[in-house]
């Protein structure tokens, strides 16, 4: 599929100036360009007139003007793989673990299912497609190829997209007690999920559903961002853009109060919530409903201080209506004081001052203020004692669960839950038949 020109040519970032390191904290160097991503298919017209694709030699001669043109390869049949069990459920489809038959390789197979959409392929599914053909980084999940399910010469009635496997998801790893987590693997996480949003805002993409279950973890411990169906291209000149977007747990202030001009930064609060849920193992801010949601982050984060009234008057136009009626009643920020809140006992320590500066930074209601993403990478949190692991193979990967998903972590959670119901109904029925036998 063809890539539009901004995604083709890649961005390379301006690094900053390094700042001087203090004298206990050991500084990195600065991010490493992105890596450059696949070409589209290149093309060339010989004397002859002859268009040739230097990619693919299938060719169909046409007239008798010794035209050729290359004809595009045939999607394989989903049938090449073995399917190994659901390990996910999505909004357009299933998530399958799958084999190739012949190479035996693992994959995940997503399927879109087209006979629900009116247009026959839902747009989500293009952009992802059309976003992950042109993107290339270590920490972003790679699309492998499209598969049909289809007969012979029918139109397929469902299409395949197929991934790298990866074993875990974070929301799986947070919500299985029996997999126990070190400090080195909330510091790794953090740092390759700011490496793999870094390349992507570089490249002007902005991905608009991070959240815990979209980051994909494998047994060497690498991270890689997934679930790309809402991302975007995106530039400062765009004047009007979906406000729809992100997990409502995940989702910045701006978006909640209606603003549609919005930036990249709308990722690395996110990101802040993200890193915040691996410290306690659960949710940072957990709203029912986008009004909860909206409280929640001001009783947390604060109300916009005295500066920045005029920005929020200008950019988010539903703050006129619920802005406190006097100054008296505008909440403080108090968000370093909830961090050390609700973590897991053994855990407690790992949430130093300088890993609350860093998640205080990524959530700031003033998106202008709020931390990029190659600057959180230079975070003194990385840099202090213990220090961050940037080679994933170092991680401690021998859990006791071998593979979990956020699915499955779920339809786990559900039978416990009904067994337990199950055998308290069977309890208050023994009770009652006793009661019944009691002489009067």
């Amino acid at each position: 599929m063809a890539t539009s020109t901004a995604l083709q040519t890649m961005v390379q970032p301006q690094h900053a100036k390094p700042k001087q390191p203090s004298n206990n904290i050991i500084k990195r160097p600065p991010p490493p360009p992105p890596i450059t991503p696949p070409q589209s298919q290149s093309h060339s017209l010989t004397t002859s007139g002859t268009i040739t694709n230097n990619n693919n030699k299938r060719q169909k001669k046409l007239n008798n003007n010794n035209k050729v043109f290359s004809l595009p390869e045939p999607l394989r049949d989903v049938r090449v793989f073995e399917k190994r069990g659901q390990v996910g459920q999505g909004t357009y489809g299933s998530v399958f673990m799958g084999a190739d038959l012949k190479t035996g390789n693992v994959v995940a197979l997503k399927r879109i299912n087209t006979e629900q959409e009116e247009n026959g392929f839902p747009i989500t599914a293009i952009r992802e497609v059309k976003i992950l053909k042109a993107l290339n980084h270590k920490n972003v999940v790679s699309l492998k190829e499209i598969v049909t399910s289809k007969d012979s010469g029918e139109i397929p009635k469902n299409v395949f997209m197929v991934f790298e496997y990866l074993e875990y998801d974070l929301t799986g790893i947070l919500e299985t007690p029996e997999i126990k987590l070190t400090q080195h693997h909330i510091k790794s996480w953090s740092y390759q999920l700011l490496s793999g949003v870094h390349y992507m805002h570089t490249n002007k993409i902005i991905h608009r559903d991070l959240k815990a279950s979209n980051l994909l973890v494998n047994r060497k411990g690498e991270l890689k961002i997934a679930d790309w169906g809402l991302a975007r291209s995106w530039n400062t000149d765009m004047k009007k853009l979906t406000k729809k977007v992100i997990t409502l747990w995940y989702r910045p202030p701006e978006l909640l109060l209606g603003c549609d001009k919005y930036t990249d930064k709308i990722d690395m609060w996110s990101v802040g919530c993200i890193i915040a849920e691996m410290f306690r193992r659960s949710g940072f801010l957990r709203g029912r409903d986008e009004t909860a949601q909206l409280d929640m982050i001001f009783k947390v984060c604060g109300h916009p201080p005295p500066e920045d009234l005029d920005y929020v008057h200008q950019k988010w136009p539903n703050w006129k209506n619920i802005v406190p009626e006097n100054k008296q009643k505008f909440f403080p920020r108090i968000i370093q004081q909830e961090l050390k809140m609700h973590l897991p006992i053994s855990q407690a320590s790992w949430m130093t001052p300088k890993a609350i500066d860093l998640i205080d930074k990524l959530m700031i209601l003033n998106p202008d203020k709020r931390l990029d993403a190659y600057h959180a990478l230079e975070a003194d949190y990385f840099f202090e004692n213990p220090f961050v692991k940037t080679d994933p193979s170092e991680l401690n990967m021998n859990f006791a669960v071998t593979s979990v998903h956020e699915w499955e972590a779920r339809k786990k959670h559900e039978r416990i839950m009904a067994m337990r119901a199950q055998a308290a109904k069977q309890q208050q029925q023994q009770n009652n038949n006793t009661a019944g036998r009691r002489p009067p």
